[in-house]
């Protein structure tokens, strides 16, 4: 679907939020409708929470994740920094009155079918194995820690064996594969993350920020699609 522009009143967290979200949803190939019917939120709730205009529950944002297979780590962490700077004007709006802002949770127990579905989503979120995470360690590359870095180029973009991802959110806390590549990519950008140990603490959000400052873009220490772009990119 075509989105319309976030309100300008959203602060960077806020605004990194709701496209991350938006993200979840077309990838799940879910409408507004399958999420009204999968979730204790309505149609015009999911509306609000996809277009800036109200912050999403920690609930709706749970569950989102599980229905798309995300991890909702550091979507939380991002809900958390978004909640601290969320601006009144965010979630107004000249069309909505003030009783429609309050999040429209129905009461109404979900349908036996609508449950199943659910569960169903739930289930295979969590057989879902992380081919990474099976893998043995590639030895004889660079990385100290408990991971290390296997560089490979594919066509302009760099992969350094420990995850595939270009878009997954990755910030301060998260830890595992995501992070890992994370740190040898920023290796390869004469970067100095720390060990290569998959968590993605002080050092590592600082060398993320320092590589922002220096493509001229947002320095908040966030990996998402943008910043993932530029720690790929191969000259």
């Amino acid at each position: 679907m075509r989105w319309k522009a976030l309100p300008k009143s959203l602060d960077l967290h806020a605004r990194q939020l709701v496209v991350e979200l938006r993200r979840l949803k077309d990838h799940s190939g879910l409408s507004l409708e399958s999420l009204q019917a999968k979730t204790p939120f309505s149609r015009s709730s999911w509306e609000r929470y996809l277009n800036g205009k109200a912050l999403p529950p920690q609930a709706a944002v749970e569950a989102l994740a599980r229905m798309a297979g995300a991890d909702v780590t550091p979507l939380l962490a991002l809900r958390k920094a978004a909640e601290r700077t969320w601006t009144a004007a965010a979630v107004t709006s000249a069309e909505d009155s003030p009783a429609e802002q309050e999040p429209e949770i129905r009461v109404a127990a979900l349908s036996v079918a609508a449950a199943a579905l659910l569960l169903s989503a739930i289930t295979s979120v969590l057989l879902i194995i992380d081919p990474w995470r099976e893998q043995s360690p590639v030895t004889g590359v660079a990385g100290v820690g408990k991971y290390t870095c296997a560089y490979a180029r594919r066509g302009d973009q760099l992969f350094a064996g420990n995850s595939t991802t270009t878009s997954r959110l990755v910030m301060r806390n998260a830890t595992g594969p995501d992070a890992a590549e994370v740190q040898c990519l920023l290796l390869r950008h004469k970067l100095s993350p720390g060990d290569v140990d998959g968590d993605f603490g002080e050092r590592t959000e600082a060398e993320v920020k320092r590589l922002q400052r220096q493509d001229h873009v947002p320095a908040d220490g966030i990996v998402g699609e943008q910043t993932w772009a530029l720690l790929r990119h191969v000259d």
